[in-house]
């Protein structure tokens, strides 16, 4: 997995490594969708605080 730097609080880095091992364990697609989208939420919500 490459590394993605982004410039977001300690507790969103948590949350989007936990989302990111939820998402390689994921038993169904609906659950692994899930993950993928609170994931992106974080990363959308960086790209908003840079600009």
């Amino acid at each position: 997995m490459r590394k993605i730097v982004m410039k977001v609080s300690s507790v969103d880095k948590l949350r989007f490594q936990n989302y990111m091992m939820h998402l390689k364990r994921a038993e169904s697609k609906v659950e692994a969708d899930t993950y993928y989208r609170l994931a992106k939420q974080i990363l959308e919500k960086a790209k908003r605080k840079q600009i």
